[in-house]
């Protein structure tokens, strides 16, 4: 098998994005714990993106997609030297044990995942007015987003926060609630056992079509449709 390297494996991911007319800013990278490394990008419609760069704009306001790839280094090292290279790190017991088992990669550990996180520019958000029935509205369309584009993910969420309006007055909480914070959260698992560059690159296209459809759904959600 081709070594992988954790640059690799955030190429592939910037590849995979691009060729769905996602672009990308505020690349960043780090670490959250001793062996777990994450590559996170913030993506646009491409498009859009070249609006904000040439100058024409001085803040895009458009739906965004948060994309952070998550690695844990000990699974992929293993990736890398097999079960055989990780027998030569062991210690050789002290008596054969006539037919014993090999060592091998539990399937249920993971090398990594993929979080997206796509929402809506602040601005739409300041926008909304508190109206109950208008948030009812927005909640039953995220959910409807979530299921549709999250049919290809591991795990999909919804998030709404919500600020309550004081000019509206503090009487009827519900009445002057309107959202402050709103995201849809989709999860893609990568498998530690039987995972290549293509397994990757076939995850990394699930993840773009994911972010892209997403964007353009809550796009939809805030300004394609009439309330």
């Amino acid at each position: 098998m081709a070594e992988l390297t954790r640059h690799q494996l955030g190429g592939l991911l910037l590849s995979a994005l691009r060729d769905r007319g996602l672009g990308v800013r505020d690349l960043f990278e780090g670490r959250q714990e001793p062996l777990s490394w994450f590559f996170r990008v913030l993506a646009y419609d491409q498009s859009e993106l070249d609006i904000l760069e040439s100058g024409a704009l001085d803040t895009l306001h458009a739906p965004s997609a948060m994309v952070e790839l998550a690695v844990d280094e000990m699974a992929l090292g293993l990736i890398n030297i097999g079960t055989e290279g990780l027998a030569t790190y062991l210690a050789q017991p002290s008596s054969d044990v006539p037919g014993g088992d090999p060592l091998e990669l539990d399937g249920e550990v993971m090398l990594g995942c993929v979080h997206i996180d796509v929402a809506p520019p602040v601005l739409w958000l300041d926008e909304r007015e508190s109206n109950p029935s208008r948030n009812d509205v927005l909640a039953s369309r995220l959910t409807r987003v979530a299921q549709e584009v999250g049919a290809v993910s591991d795990t999909v969420e919804v998030h709404i926060e919500g600020a309550l309006d004081p000019g509206g007055g503090w009487n009827d909480p519900r009445e002057s609630v309107r959202p402050a914070g709103v995201a849809v959260h989709f999860t893609f698992d990568i498998p530690l056992v039987g995972t290549g560059k293509r397994e990757l690159a076939e995850v990394f296209t699930r993840v773009a079509e994911a972010a892209a459809d997403a964007v353009e759904a809550l796009r939809s959600v805030f300004r394609g449709d009439s309330e």
